[in-house]
């Protein structure tokens, strides 16, 4: 999966409304991510080991957040 693909999953799961499939993935994800076998490149590598620490809540909740970031960054290119 590109990284393109990953975000394209992300606004996926916001537009459907968070059905239960969407969270599931979700959670697949943070899980990936907290076993190092998902790579969030916004974050450092102790960055991406604190999240991690923070447990999967913590996670989702990040990769949430970077998808506004990388809607705002759309944004601003286009302006």
């Amino acid at each position: 999966m590109t990284n393109a693909d990953f975000w394209n999953q992300i606004n996926s799961i916001i537009k459907d409304g968070f059905s239960f499939e969407g969270l599931q993935k979700l959670d697949h994800y943070a899980e990936l991510f907290i076993n190092g076998r998902l790579v969030y490149k916004r974050f450092s590598p102790a960055e991406q080991y604190g999240c991690a620490e923070g447990g999967a809540t913590n996670v989702i909740a990040s990769l949430l957040a970077g998808t506004e970031i990388a809607a705002n960054r759309r944004v601003k290119e286009k302006l």
